[in-house]
């Protein structure tokens, strides 16, 4: 990646594209409402094989400010990385394929992040069921300048931290820092990424905007299949929170202990998923190993509900108690029968 570069509009945006000509053109509709004089927008066409790229080439046709990259299938690590090395934004940022975005609102945030030369910027985000058009998640963040000891805590609690497409990046600070995509790691790119950058933060914005609409396909919600990786990217992700956290003398027992419980609930749904350990007697035993090594690095009886619900109250009351069969007997009866419900053998 170069060291520096100059400036010549506010805003990059990194856009990496992997077969995905069905959603791509809704996407494509939301960034022509962007300015040309303010923004490039990079399409990174990573060796797509369906006509992923025609349609990105026809979104450039005379536009100065698209770029479109045509590159072998190398993973979105590697695509994201080579659309940075383009980027000629004073702050980057970066959009999945088949998500959308409000141009108005997006704008908004470059603004405010302007305004204060903010390093880094957050936003809110929704996640939106395909077919419905539902909104199945939203996050809440309001405005405000960003405070380490408060702030860090409540993004990685409210599922907002780990997320590249929810913020701005000050391209100067990300060179200047070398933060890149580790090419080969999945799940949990998108972490490392922000938490490589987030170590060096002086300057952060908190934004209200609602910009980013995450789009999930409901079957995929419910019944994705089993990511036997899963668990160790919770012990590598909450390590390096835990550590950062020591490093800035805001540790909380009570804070990581809710994390590791939310981790191993986490892990329990994953068990349960298509493709997890065949009986219910294995499924269990590899709970049962996560449930050990999440207590070797967390006091459960301190840990607390991550979010409001009577369901979760009793999990994690459960798991306080080291009532370890009975919860994941609860999730994983529950899995299967969601899986029943959308017809997934």
């Amino acid at each position: 990646m170069p060291i520096e570069k100059s400036n010549s509009v506010d805003l990059s945006l990194i856009v990496p594209v992997y077969n995905a000509a069905a959603n791509l053109p809704a996407l494509l509709d939301d960034l022509k409402l962007l300015p040309a004089a303010r923004v490039q927008i990079v399409l990174i066409n990573d060796g797509s094989e369906d006509n992923s790229l025609t349609l990105c080439r026809a979104f450039k046709g005379g536009r100065d400010n698209v770029e479109v990259i045509d590159q072998a299938n190398a993973g979105v690590s590697v695509a994201r990385n080579a659309g940075m090395a383009k980027a000629v934004g004073v702050y980057t940022g970066f959009c999945d394929a088949d998500d959308r975005m409000n141009a108005e609102a997006l704008l908004s945030v470059l603004d405010k992040a302007q305004v204060v030369d903010a390093e880094m910027a957050v936003f809110n985000h929704v996640s939106v069921d395909r077919r419905s058009g539902k909104i199945l998640r939203a996050s809440s963040l309001e405005q405000h300048d960003f405070v380490f000891a408060e702030d860090f805590p409540m993004l990685y609690a409210a599922l907002c931290f780990n997320q590249i497409w929810n913020k701005l990046y000050k391209t100067k600070f990300l060179r200047r820092h070398q933060v890149s995509f580790e090419p080969g790691i999945a799940p949990g790119q998108d972490f490392r990424f922000n938490m490589d950058a987030i170590v060096h933060l002086d300057r952060g914005l908190i934004c209200d905007n609602r910009v980013y609409r995450y789009i999930v396909g409901q079957r995929e919600s419910l019944t994705a299949s089993y990511s036997p990786k899963q668990f160790g990217y919770f012990v590598y992700g909450l390590g390096r929170v835990e550590q950062l956290m020591r490093d800035r003398a805001i540790f909380s027992e009570t804070f990581m202990a809710t994390q590791w419980a939310r981790a191993l609930l986490t892990s329990a749904t994953n068990i349960a998923k298509k493709g997890g350990p065949s009986s219910p007697m294995a499924a269990f035993l590899a709970f049962k190993a996560d449930a050990h090594e999440v207590r070797r690095h967390a006091d459960l009886a301190k840990a607390m509900p991550y979010r409001h619900g009577y369901k979760l109250a009793v999990l994690t009351w459960l798991l306080r108690t080291k009532q370890d069969l009975v919860v994941f007997f609860l999730i994983f009866v529950g899995a299967r029968i969601k899986q029943q419900v959308v017809r997934i053998k």
